[in-house]
């Protein structure tokens, strides 16, 4: 399955939830101790979100992982 899961849209997914709610990357990659060059590496599609990063991001900013990894709504 993971190999159906196109990181370059997970990365633009990831961004444009960023900008929508108006957090800047520094915020976001603190919260995921990350820093924030590793940040735009997820948002590029260049680097893979860990199963970790996804869970943080769904407890701390309540981002859908369906929707973030796939596009779905449930």
């Amino acid at each position: 399955m993971e190999a159906d899961i196109d990181y370059k849209k997970v990365g633009e997914r990831l961004q444009s939830f960023r900008e929508v709610r108006g957090l800047t990357r520094a915020v976001v990659a603190q919260r995921l101790g990350i820093s924030e060059q590793d940040l735009e590496d997820l948002e590029t599609g260049k680097k893979r979100l860990s199963p970790e990063n996804i869970e943080v991001l769904r407890e701390t900013f309540s981002l859908d992982p369906a929707w973030l990894l796939g596009g779905h709504d449930l």
